[in-house]
Parts: C-alpha cells; sequence; structure tokens
C-alpha cells in the first residue's frame, strides 16, 4: 500500500479534465493513470480509495456533478495553500 497520493492531485486531474468524465470514467482513468491500488490522502489525513476519493469531493464542494453527469470543479473552490506541487 505504497501508492498514495494527495487528493489534490486528484482536484488538478480533475481540472485538467473538467467537464470530460462521468463519475465511472473518472475511476477507470485513476486507475490506468495513476494505479489501480492509488489511495488519496487528504489534509485532514483520511485516505480514500479510487472508488471513493469522488464522494469526499462532492461531500467537501469541491467538484460537482453537472447537468450531463460530468464532473466539474465546483466554480467557488479552493484548495488549501501550499499544494501546487501536486499538479504535475
Amino acid at each position: 500500500m505504497n501508492n498514495i497520493k494527495h487528493i489534490h492531485k486528484l482536484i488538478f486531474l480533475i481540472e485538467g479534465n473538467n467537464a470530460v468524465w462521468t463519475p465511472e470514467q473518472l475511476v477507470d482513468n485513476i486507475g490506468s493513470t495513476l494505479g489501480n491500488d492509488v489511495r488519496f490522502a487528504s489534509c485532514s489525513g483520511n485516505s480514500f480509495t479510487k472508488e471513493n476519493a469522488l464522494e469526499f469531493l462532492l461531500d467537501r464542494q469541491k467538484v460537482t456533478l453537472i447537468e450531463n453527469g460530468k464532473i466539474s470543479l465546483h466554480p467557488p473552490m479552493q484548495i488549501c495553500n501550499g499544494h501546487e506541487e501536486f499538479q504535475s
């Protein structure tokens, strides 16, 4: 269980593909780009599987599902400072 990424990596992945993926497509893309065993850690220390990370982001209003079922960044979303290194 060494494949741990910060949740901001997922936010930046969504940002780069804004309104492109459905939840199922996002999970598939996470598996193919970051590995099926990836887990995401939040700033508060929570850990999520690729299947549960979207639910966390929706609950925290970082992302939203738009009319066509695609994932989009929530318009007023802000990432806490100091995590720019997760963009690449």
